[in-house]
């Protein structure tokens, strides 16, 4: 009782989470369901008059149609084999009708679920990803998705059609057979429960076991794919193939099972019930002195036996259904948890976030007091952060790896919200209804870009339908990115191909298309986070010309280990566990910083002039 409550209240979760028309698509497909039934009966009442027209066998009840017939033996033969095709073809078109309906709304189901769960992985804030594999985001909305659909939604719609159709033949039987049908179905129903309920832990834990090691498989051949160049280089293929070996072999005997372990009370049942019909039917006959009693049981056993053979499919289909269904629990738990999830963030769109140039700074952008520690963590990674970014200066961040400098920056890009303390724009403090707006002013180009697999022209304009991009203000961008002449020169122009995030670009033009985007965007302030580490000189020197060619117009903050990156900064931070422990520029850090000092000098031994 307590996994059928679990499972419905599961249910119940699902259907509020699907939009109302769907809900009402469900009911629509009761009245196809009906007509299926109804059609079957007739079926299963012909075969019955057949049979006693057939022994001879008189006063029958009389069929509903029965007066449109002739009464003459023959006729009435030909007229009901007649009726009996007919509605064998009707009975076969409206059950194909009815599958079809049937895969439209699972199929719609697929794609109401999916668009949610994108919908709502959307507007969680940058932090929920922080500690998130993609992988495991994406397994969800496309592999659990998809059994949810398959194996969850369609069984539901199976049960309520097959549901129809079964109880419009049991009425049928149990107005011919009376207590016998009755008997019988109640055995079935008993034997089908004892089946279920022993089978049914079984399955749970086959289907919970399965989707933790196919989560496994999937994130080693994930690994493998992603770290391709180091697998080659350090011969790592037999350390992967033992990994992938062994998890695919913990994960067969779960895959199998969980497969087979359904079919198990529908592949018992069948046999059974073919037992207790003719022993329930031959029992007279065998214990009885005369033999004309056969005769009187041949119309019964045959009425029963046809109604057997049109109530198999919708039994087998709900049997199937049911196992599939508590089999589908674990994953309809994780969809569950992604398609409830509160939405973190507002958007641009949303009621009451004002424009970008509602919130544009004039003067200066400022962090004042800010302190912040990730989720579910006790020490504060920033701590009283102080400092000022004049609108169109140049700011550097520097320091030792996991000193607070990127998680400043994202501060600066209300990618993170402070636990103290404020950003503030022109000394006004920026709400959460101002943060979209806010975000719209701003662009990130980190040291690793990724690029949309796609043209030049989509990964510019990011996001935006190419009918309503600005083409004239793509090639300003790309000028001012010293792109143009490149991208002028490929087949395709701004329709080019840039590959899988950008494998057909070199580092520099992929940097350089990143900064395009950010030109595009009129974007106020800039963030370069190690975006040079990785270049060549003469290809880090094109990046910043790039950068320079937008003069003040736009504020940047750069961080870097690169002191040729910095040093021409207005301003440089440079940070210590959380703290700016000293400021000022390039000159004035020298003086005034001994571990600044120092890792110039270092630099200068290790580079030379190529710092």
């Amino acid at each position: 009782m307590i996994g059928t409550s679990k499972t419905y209240h599961l249910l119940m979760r699902l259907l509020k989470a699907l939009p109302v028309r769907r809900r009402s698509s469900l009911l629509k497909l009761i009245p196809l369901a009906a007509f299926t039934g109804l059609v079957d009966v007739i079926v299963v009442g012909i075969v019955s008059r057949l049979f006693t027209v057939f022994i001879g066998q008189p006063n029958q009840p009389p069929l509903p149609f029965q007066h449109f017939i002739p009464e003459d033996p023959k006729t009435k033969v030909i007229s009901l084999v007649v009726i009996y095709i007919a509605m064998n073809w009707l009975a076969s078109f409206s059950k194909l009708f009815l599958k079809a309906a049937q895969e439209r709304l699972r199929v719609a189901v697929w794609k109401d679920l999916s668009e949610l769960a994108q919908k709502k992985l959307l507007s969680q804030s940058y932090e929920f990803f922080l500690n998130k594999k993609k992988s495991d985001l994406s397994s969800k909305v496309l592999i659990n998705i998809s059994r949810v659909s398959e194996f969850l939604v369609k069984p539901i719609l199976q049960i309520s059609s097959g549901l129809c159709v079964i109880t419009f033949i049991c009425i049928a039987v149990l107005f011919i057979a009376k207590s016998i049908a009755l008997y019988l179905i109640i055995s079935l129903l008993i034997f089908y429960i004892f089946i279920s309920s022993f089978v049914t832990p079984f399955i749970r834990y086959s289907s919970r076991k399965r989707i933790k090691l196919e989560k496994e498989t999937n994130n080693i051949l994930t690994e493998s794919m992603r770290t391709i160049i180091d697998v080659h280089l350090t011969s790592s293929e037999p350390y992967f193939e033992k990994r992938y070996k062994l998890a695919s072999k913990s994960s067969f005997p779960f895959m199998w099972k969980a497969e087979v372990l359904p079919e198990l009370p529908r592949s018992l049942i069948e046999p059974f019930g073919i037992t207790l019909i003719f022993a329930i039917g031959l029992f007279p006959y065998i214990t009885g002195e005369n033999d004309s009693i056969l005769i009187e049981i041949v119309p019964f056993l045959a009425t029963i036996a046809v109604a057997a053979l049109k109530l198999t499919p919708p039994l087998q289909d709900s049997f199937r259904a049911l196992t599939s269904m508590r089999a589908s629990i674990p994953d309809l738990e994780e969809i569950l948890k992604l398609i409830e999830l509160p939405s973190t963030r507002l958007t641009k769109r949303s009621v009451g976030v004002p424009t970008k140039e509602g919130i544009e700074p004039r003067n200066n952008i400022k962090l004042e007091k800010l302190s912040y520690k990730y989720p579910n963590s006790n020490e504060y990674t920033l701590k009283g952060i102080n400092l000022t970014i004049p609108i169109g200066s140049r700011i550097a961040f520097v320091g030792e790896t996991g000193s607070g400098k990127t998680t400043t920056a994202n501060q600066l890009l209300c990618l993170l919200r402070p636990t103290d303390g404020h950003l503030l724009l022109d000394g006004v403090a920026v709400t959460d209804t101002e943060v979209p707006a806010w975000q719209d002013c701003c662009s990130y180009v980190p040291q690793s870009i990724t690029l949309l697999n796609s043209n030049i022209i989509q990964n510019i304009a990011y996001g935006l339908d190419e009918n309503i991009i600005d083409h004239g203000r793509v090639w300003d961008a790309l000028r001012a990115a010293q792109l143009a002449d490149l991208v002028s020169e490929m087949p395709m122009g701004l329709h080019s191909s840039v590959g899988d995030n950008g494998i057909r670009l070199s580092g520099g033009q992929r940097q350089r298309l990143a900064i395009a985007r950010a030109f595009y965007r009129q974007s106020k302030l800039l963030v370069l986070d190690e975006a040079t580490s990785a270049l060549d000189n003469r290809t880090e020197a094109e990046v910043m010309n790039a950068i320079e060619i937008i003069g003040r117009r736009c504020t940047i903050v750069t961080i870097a280990h690169r002191l040729s990156t910095i040093e021409r900064s207005d301003c440089i931070y440079e940070f210590k566990d959380g703290k700016i422990v000293s400021f000022g520029n390039y000159q004035q850090l020298l003086k005034q910083s001994k571990t600044f000092f120092n890792m110039v000098e270092i630099a200068k031994r290790t580079y030379g002039s190529n710092l």
